[in-house]
């Protein structure tokens, strides 16, 4: 009996790599930041993983603008990010491709950090922009496909619902206008996640995403030696019959 054999697939690659660089981040910053050279009272993550405004004139603004969708403050969220990331990346990507995927998440997190850089005295760090997109970009997928996936439309209700708790629940007693500034980071993380799903439409409109393999056609089955044979006897006994016929007609004319 054969025995079976496995082979290892990266088979998500750009979320995997997302994921390994957004844990990597917060692993340094907690274990070798007070070796860094950092400005005074600061971590990497409030330094260069956050984007709260932007000079022109300074290289680092234009990293952060990417690189604040690395940031988080504790394990906690950061694994529970990380496990949403994966869940919802590995399908993302196989619908619309590994280079499409990266191209959408880079524009997600610059839209999100333009938006925090135009508010002042704002500041966006965390990759909820990106699971917004995935979000959305996982329902555009099954929408190609002419299906209204329920399922979908649900995740992206409770995710938005869980962030909203977690920050309107603690101030609950305030006024409208005071509960609406704890709400811009999930507006912010929401607009960057609908833009950054916004190339999705024409992606999947063409058809660029990863299809599913064709199915290799059958080879046809080639006759027989004796089928071949037959079917030339046969050949040579209507060959015969015919020309008799003519040859009874012709003696008739006569």
């Amino acid at each position: 009996m054969a025995k079976k054999r496995y082979s290892f697939s990266f088979d998500a690659p750009v979320t995997i790599l997302l994921v390994f660089a957004y844990i990597a981040a917060y692993a340094l910053d907690i274990s070798i930041h007070s070796r860094l050279p950092l400005p005074e009272g600061q971590s990497l993550t409030s330094w260069l993983l956050s984007c709260s405004t932007i000079d022109v004139r300074a290289p680092l603004d234009y990293v952060r603008l990417f690189a604040h969708v690395l940031g988080s403050d504790s394990w906690i969220p950061l694994l529970r990010n990380a496990l949403v990331l994966l869940i919802l990346g590995r399908s993302a990507e196989e619908g619309a491709g590994s280079l499409p995927l990266a191209v959408m998440m880079l524009l997600s997190a610059l839209v999100s950090g333009v938006i925090a850089c135009l508010i002042p005295g704002f500041s966006v760090q965390g990759p909820d922009p990106l699971i917004f997109m995935l979000l959305l970009l996982n329902f555009f997928i099954s929408l190609s496909g002419s299906v209204i996936s329920f399922s979908w439309i649900l995740a992206f209700l409770a995710f938005t619902a869980l962030r909203a708790y977690a920050v309107i629940v603690p101030i609950v007693p305030a006024s409208p206008m005071e509960m609406l500034k704890p709400c811009l980071p999930i507006l912010i993380s929401l607009a960057g996640g609908i833009a950054g799903s916004i190339p999705s439409v024409f992606i999947l409109g063409k058809g660029t995403g990863t299809s599913r393999p064709k199915t290799a056609a059958r080879p046809k089955a080639k006759p027989n030696k004796n089928e071949k044979k037959g079917r030339l006897d046969i050949s040579k006994d209507e060959t015969v019959m015919a020309g008799s016929d003519d040859t009874f007609t012709e003696t008739l004319d006569i």
